[in-house]
């Protein structure tokens, strides 16, 4: 695994973890294979399987290279926040449980919607257990993030505002499972009124050294929301510069994904 994980739990807001690059050339690797489609291989790769080749078409590659090779004075954010969550995937991935199915990645800075969802399945009962939603933020000013867009998004997701994209996206993962109509109506029914959810939240820190006692800073509030604090997670990405981190790293994903064949 090319990233370290550690607990750091934020106590009384949140638990959560705390991620440091172990190999930044094998999570560049990982990375690539993800932005040009290949998030199943990705997951394979996680679980022990053989790397094996990618084909990539020219155009596919044109188009990476013009999101991850800036041109002067573009603003980095978009293609930041992309790294970031495939990031956040890649993590969120290698933490799933075997009856766990996660929602795929965003291959695009400019997508829209759930940066990711994941639902956990009891097999023997037949019936879903919890769905968790994410939400990612790479930022320089991760508190502002957290307190501007992460509380209201939860709040949100909370709320049943956005129960149309949950259901949509949950259910479409369950199917993974083979539901019955009746399995998946009561799925919907369970979703809808018990609501069994989590909250995780990750974001880009500075710097390189963010303890315990800056996590209960950054997600103060956290318990201002209706839910359990054993259902509020807050994950951190410590870094000591974080743009030219990112600048860095989507130079080497380049240098991937320009090997793939064509």
């Amino acid at each position: 695994m090319p990233i370290n994980i550690v607990d750091q739990p934020a106590a009384p807001q949140c638990g959560g973890q705390q991620w440091s690059v172990a190999d930044e050339k094998e999570l560049s690797a990982l990375v690539a294979r993800v932005l040009v489609g290949r998030a199943r291989q990705v997951a394979a790769i996680l679980e022990g399987a053989e790397d094996g080749p990618v084909v990539t078409l020219a155009a596919t590659k044109a188009r990476l290279k013009r999101e991850l090779v800036l041109e002067p004075d573009t603003d980095p954010w978009h293609r930041d926040g992309l790294l970031f969550e495939t990031i956040c995937w890649i993590v969120a991935r290698k933490n799933a449980a075997p009856n766990e199915v996660l929602s795929d990645p965003h291959r695009r800075s400019t997508q829209q919607g759930a940066d990711t969802v994941k639902v956990l399945f009891d097999n023997d009962e037949r019936e879903l257990v919890r769905a968790t939603v994410y939400e990612q933020k790479c930022s320089d000013r991760p508190r502002d993030k957290f307190r501007g867009e992460v509380l209201p998004a939860f709040k949100q997701w909370l709320e049943g505002v956005r129960d149309d994209e949950l259901l949509q996206i949950a259910i479409a993962l369950l199917d993974r499972f083979n539901l019955t109509d009746a399995e998946r109506q009561r799925a919907f029914g369970r979703l809808i009124l018990q609501r069994p959810l989590a909250l995780r939240a990750a974001l880009t820190v500075s710097p390189d050294s963010f303890p315990g006692s800056e996590c209960i800073k950054l997600f103060k509030d956290f318990d201002s929301l209706s839910i359990e604090v054993t259902e509020r997670f807050g994950d951190t990405f410590p870094l000591g510069d974080i743009r030219a981190w990112f600048a860095a790293f989507a130079l080497m994903v380049w240098s991937e994904i320009e090997t793939f064949d064509v």
